[in-house]
């Protein structure tokens, strides 16, 4: 867990879920990809997950007012008891990881000055 104690802890809320339903292909790990928005403090985060196979890559994109976009860097952890992935956050306030397994997961994105907590992701 990659949680900085020092830094204000922001719990992100669920605003919108769009589940969008593909076809099921024999064996697949990852059934079908889906959009959600979350709010936390001042910042959106649009995460979507895009299945691919046996793995699937969720995308994220944090949305800022353009004067806080400077505090919009840093990185992402991805984690679960089996799974620990970690991504920087692009110049745009983007990051992308490779999911190896579907399953619950937790999500920290930790910017300059806070830290973005998702305690439970299903993916």
């Amino acid at each position: 867990m990659m949680t900085e104690s020092k830094k204000p802890q922001l719990q992100a809320i669920l605003v919108m879920d769009s589940r969008k339903t593909s076809l099921a292909v024999r064996h697949q790990n990852f059934t079908g990809a889906w959009s959600q928005l979350y709010k936390a403090g001042d910042f959106y985060l649009d995460l979507s997950l895009k299945p691919d196979n046996h793995k699937a890559y969720l995308q994220g994109y944090i949305v800022a007012d353009p004067s806080r976009l400077a505090q919009v860097q840093g990185t992402t952890a991805l984690h679960n008891e089996q799974t620990q992935l970690t991504a920087p956050i692009s110049l745009t306030g983007s990051f992308r990881l490779e999911v190896p397994t579907a399953g619950a997961y937790h999500l920290e994105i930790a910017l300059q000055d806070q830290v973005i907590r998702l305690d439970h992701i299903e993916i």
